[in-house]
Formats: C-alpha cells, sequence, structure tokens
C-alpha cells in the first residue's frame, strides 16, 4: 500500500471511530441502570432474555422486529418509564437469549414456535415483576405478529396493543406436515448473504451507516445495534449476536401464523401502525381491524424500520387513547 493509501485509511479509520464513540456515548444513557432478566422459552434449555427499564407506572412489554434485539428500543424505553414500567424481550436466536442452530432443529424458528416463547416469557415476567396485565404490549414486525398472537391465546393478559407495520399476513401454503412451503424468500436470500462480522464497533457502524436499511437510524438506534447487537471476539472483532441463519430461518417461516379466523376473539384495544412508505397492506391490516372488537389503523409516513428511525412516532402513539388515534 502506497503512503497516501495508507495515509487516507488512517484518517477514514480515525474518523470512523471518531464518529462512533459520539454515537454510542449518546446512546448509553438510554441504558443507564436497565436490569436484566431471564425468563424460560418454549422448551427445555431455550431462555429468552429481557431487559427492563424499571419504571413505577403500568407495564409495557416491547418486542423488537426480526434480526434486532430488545436494546434497539432504548430511544423508546427510556422515555416511557417516566410513566411506565418498561421491560423489552429479546426473541430466540436474538441478542442475549439461546441461539438454537436451525440446520439441528427445523422448527426451532416456526413462528408458532416463537410465539409459545412469548407465552412463557411475559407469564415470567409478570410473575416476577408482580404485575397481573400488561397495560400496554409494543411489537414492530414480527414482535407485533408474535404479541397479537399470545393476546389471543391469553384473553385479558393485555389491556392494549400497539403494532408497528406487524408481519400479519395472509397464509401461505402448507405442506402436508404443516410447514410454510416457500419458492426462495427473498429477504431470507438476502440476509443470508450480509455480512456478519466486522474488525471493530466504528468499523461496523459505518458499514450499517452506509447500507440502505439502515441509514434512517437515529444514531443512538444504531449505535445500540452495534454496541449490544452484536457480540465481541477474544480478538475484537465483532459478529451479530442474531445468525444470518437465525434470521433467514424466521424469513422463511413468515407468513405461519394466520390469524384471520380468530381475530374476533382478541379483546384488547389495538392500534395498528401501518407504515405508508412499508411493503405491507393497509386494506388488509383494516380487513383485520374490522373483525376485531376495538381495532383500528392508521398510516404514517415512514418506512418499515419507523421505531428505530423516528422513534417520536411510537411516542405519540403510545401518549394517546387507541380510540382517539387518526385514521388518516
Amino acid at each position: 500500500m502506497s503512503g497516501s493509501a495508507e495515509r487516507e485509511r488512517t484518517i477514514r479509520d480515525a474518523e470512523q471511530e471518531r464518529v462512533w464513540r459520539r454515537a454510542w456515548s449518546a446512546a448509553l444513557p438510554l441504558v443507564d441502570g436497565v436490569a436484566r432478566g431471564r425468563a424460560p422459552g418454549a422448551e427445555a434449555g431455550v431462555e429468552l432474555a429481557w431487559l427492563d427499564w424499571g419504571g413505577s407506572g403500568p407495564l409495557v412489554v416491547l418486542l423488537h422486529a426480526n434480526g434486532f434485539c430488545a436494546a434497539t428500543w432504548a430511544p423508546i424505553a427510556a422515555r416511557l418509564r417516566r410513566r411506565y414500567r418498561v421491560v423489552a424481550i429479546d426473541a430466540r436466536g436474538h441478542g442475549d437469549s439461546t441461539s438454537v442452530a436451525p440446520e439441528q432443529s427445523p422448527k426451532a424458528y416456526a413462528w408458532t414456535t416463537l410465539a409459545r416463547d412469548v407465552d412463557r416469557a411475559v407469564a415470567s415476567i409478570l410473575a416476577q415483576t408482580g404485575y397481573a396485565r400488561v397495560a400496554l404490549g409494543v411489537g414492530h414486525s414480527m414482535g407485533g405478529a408474535l404479541l397479537a398472537c399470545d393476546a389471543l391465546e391469553r384473553p385479558g393478559r393485555y389491556e392494549r396493543l400497539l403494532l408497528c407495520d406487524p408481519v400479519l399476513l395472509p397464509p401461505v401454503p402448507r405442506a402436508p406436515d404443516g410447514e410454510a412451503t416457500h419458492a426462495g424468500n427473498p429477504l431470507a436470500a438476502a440476509t443470508r448473504k450480509r455480512r456478519d462480522r466486522f474488525p471493530s464497533a466504528a468499523a461496523a457502524y459505518a458499514h450499517c451507516r452506509s447500507r440502505a436499511l439502515y441509514a434512517d437510524f437515529t444514531p443512538e438506534a444504531l449505535a445500540l445495534y452495534v454496541g449490544l447487537g452484536m457480540l465481541e471476539r477474544a480478538d475484537g472483532t465483532l459478529e451479530l449476536k442474531c445468525r444470518r441463519e437465525v434470521e433467514a430461518a424466521i424469513f422463511d417461516n413468515g407468513g405461519s401464523l394466520d390469524l384471520m379466523p380468530r381475530i374476533d376473539g382478541l379483546s384488547a384495544e389495538i392500534l395498528i401502525l401501518h407504515a405508508a412508505r412499508g411493503g405491507f397492506s393497509r386494506p388488509y391490516y383494516e380487513a383485520l381491524a374490522g373483525r376485531a372488537p376495538r381495532a383500528r389503523v392508521a398510516s404514517v409516513d415512514a418506512g418499515h424500520l419507523f421505531p428505530m428511525d423516528e422513534p417520536a412516532l411510537v411516542i405519540d402513539a403510545v401518549r394517546r387513547p387507541t380510540g382517539a388515534a387518526s385514521q388518516a
């Protein structure tokens, strides 16, 4: 490498480190004093990790999208804890929860399995925190679908649900054994090719910021994804805690929870926040909401990952009664 190229790399690395340090310093206060807990999953040997921001108000449970982790809720959770007791769960294979190799257990990441995980984890959190029920469940994407499923299975467990562009889809075709059949999920294929190892946190932050998927994240949300959603190895390199194979397996099993036939049994108040610049169908959301006793749909002018892009949209939706939500 020439001397000028070496100098350019040194300058680039120094700038990446400066940007990373500034973002990480801004993110750390959002998880200051956060307690960690663990809850049993669907089967022996699987545990779900959870983060507890504390607070003395009604209980709020947060559940992230596929590929992310509980810590990415911090910009929202830190604000909500002024009025609520706020807990966020890591789904299996994400964050600090148990990871099961999908190649060794094909049904480990079936959405019915993930839903059973959530059922047991929420029951454990209620027992450990002393609450009788969840005042508000906030789920994003996959997390929204899993919380809705849990609310159906456990009537009375949730008072309200805020579902942020949830993966509530018409069911995909089923194979004779009940598993979803796929001709090749493009999201899964792209995920399996995604870069998952980085020489440093600064390099990981710079790489993610350069990718369209993360480009609009707040600096704090992206820093938390890197700092707490990745694992530092003994040699100082970082790798994603949620393995590419795990995230892809979940995408492959998407569409396996068909809530439409039972949605009229969902007694909680529900607000579905539809991302107008995302890829999901508002008419399908409206069809679901039309069958649920107390559900509404509202659109936000944002992309699918708006909880990390624009956390204020979630905070504002939490603060207003579900029935008062705009349907614009």
